[in-house]
């Protein structure tokens, strides 16, 4: 059994909604191929498979994918900012819960929400988890180049964790790209950084100890966080709060054991290194199908020298008890 919490499946009205709109987010169609520009200086292809579900039921099989965990991926509605983001973020949600239910037992939905106001937020979040039956939100590094940590941001935060399901983090155009204008960076270490950047800064918010039953889900096998945990552990356990900012009532490793993170690695020995710090229980398989090399990334799980209770856990063990499967 394997459960794919990281993979991807968009709704074509929404790109094609963006061929319309003369600033970013915005979309071209190019050799029968659509191409996103999520930013001035980042442009995303849209794959054929990232909109058909007949493509993607076919290389779940070849992946040996039994459950594929869906989300909207980038660019997220909250891109377009006030009520339209409300609004596509509906329409959706709309969308994946009709591709859920025509196929029963493949898939399970990861709901998208606008961030155009807090309430139709915190009520769309409602409506995806009581009505159409996701089982957790997609959650994007930064929020229209506003950090996750931001204030107006957390009653939303709040409140999802309050229902007990978890919080599915994702990349999107990152507020730090400096000297990766033009290079294929952005996407190779913009986002990692991205990433792990709001994580951090969700954690310094204090949102996890005003909720601690609050439930994240980081991508890429926890972006650089594994990797420089000890040093950013250091500077955040000495740092003294100034004006609105909380004081965490614990150390950083305490918040960061209670993540989760995805298989999503694209080497052995990153993934390697990952389930050596975090451990399996919170290591979950995930594929980012259909960009990348989504084939190499189904497949590194096998490649490891661990139990194969561990490799359970992984495959679909964590995912069924984080999402009440």
């Amino acid at each position: 059994m394997r459960i794919d919490v990281h993979t991807h499946l968009a709704n074509l009205d929404f790109i094609v909604h963006l061929q319309g709109r003369s600033s970013t987010p915005n979309a071209v169609l190019e050799g029968g191929t659509y191409f996103v520009n999520c930013a001035p200086w980042h442009r995303q292809e849209a794959p054929s498979q990232l909109c058909d579900v007949d493509a993607k039921l076919r290389e779940m099989e070849g992946m040996n994918v039994d459950v594929s965990v869906l989300s909207h991926g980038i660019p997220g509605p909250e891109l377009l900012g006030g009520d339209e983001a409300d609004d596509w973020a509906s329409r959706i949600n709309d969308h994946l819960a009709e591709v859920i239910q025509s196929h029963p037992g493949k898939f399970i939905g990861w709901g998208s929400i606008g961030f155009g106001s807090p309430e139709r937020s915190i009520s769309e979040v409602d409506r995806c988890i009581n009505q159409l039956g996701f089982k957790g939100i997609q959650l994007f590094s930064n929020i229209k180049q506003q950090v996750l940590g931001s204030p107006e941001f957390l009653p939303v935060y709040r409140h999802i964790a309050s229902l007990g399901v978890p919080m599915n983090m994702h990349p999107t155009a990152p507020m730090n790209y400096a000297g990766m204008e033009g290079t294929p960076l952005i996407g190779g270490m913009a986002f990692i950084y991205d990433t792990s950047l709001g994580t951090i800064r969700l954690i310094m918010s204090g949102v996890f100890d005003q909720s601690p039953d609050l439930k994240l889900i980081v991508p890429h096998v926890g972006g650089i966080l594994p990797y420089l945990q000890g040093r950013i552990e250091r500077g955040v356990n000495a740092w003294t709060p100034t004006g609105d900012q909380p004081k965490l009532a614990h150390p950083l490793r305490h918040y960061l054991d209670r993540i989760y993170v995805d298989s999503v690695g694209h080497s052995p020995e990153a993934l390697d290194y990952c389930y050596h710090v975090c451990g399996p229980e919170r290591l979950l398989y995930g594929t980012d199908h259909p960009f990348g090399n989504f084939n190499g990334s189904a497949g590194l799980v096998e490649q490891m020298d661990w139990s194969e209770a561990d490799k359970e856990l992984v495959y679909h063990g964590n995912a069924e008890r984080l999402l009440g499967l």
